[in-house]
């Protein structure tokens, strides 16, 4: 008797828990996943009008179809040109479409003091990536 009792209650628990799980009515369908900006080793001097090739990787922990991101950067010492493969990054804090995962950024030094930037990745869910970036200048002889 006290085993089809206890057998009941377990059942009951079981049958519970079940019932409450499975109450939603929309299931949770994650979107937004962690990324972090990787990039293969770069120089860390450039000539006076050289030109740096920075090979770079988004590397997203998974991926969301509907997931848009976007690159911008800020020059915080220096003047140069930044392009995203042959796209110039004309306006700092612009954000310009990024459309795949692996790209080449392009920076060109238009002076002769050190230079330093960051690239920023935006996703559309409101998560951010920065990447600080700096060389000094040799000045062509």
């Amino acid at each position: 008797m006290k085993t089809i009792s206890i057998l009941g209650l377990v059942a009951f628990v079981i049958t519970s828990i079940l019932a409450t799980a499975c109450s939603k009515e929309n299931l949770d369908i994650q979107q937004a996943y962690t990324y972090k900006l990787t990039h293969l080793p770069i120089p860390e001097v450039i000539a006076e009008k050289g030109t740096i090739e920075i090979r770079c990787t988004l590397e997203k922990q998974g991926d969301y179809e509907d997931a848009n991101f976007n690159i911008r950067f800020f020059q915080n010492e220096g003047k140069g040109w930044l392009f995203l493969e042959e796209t110039p990054l004309a306006i700092a804090n612009d954000l310009y479409p990024l459309d795949k995962d692996t790209f080449r950024l392009y920076y060109t030094a238009n002076s002769t003091e050190n230079h330093q930037f960051d690239v920023y990745i935006e996703d559309n869910f409101g998560q951010s990536e920065k990447v600080s970036f700096e060389f000094r200048t040799l000045a062509d002889e």
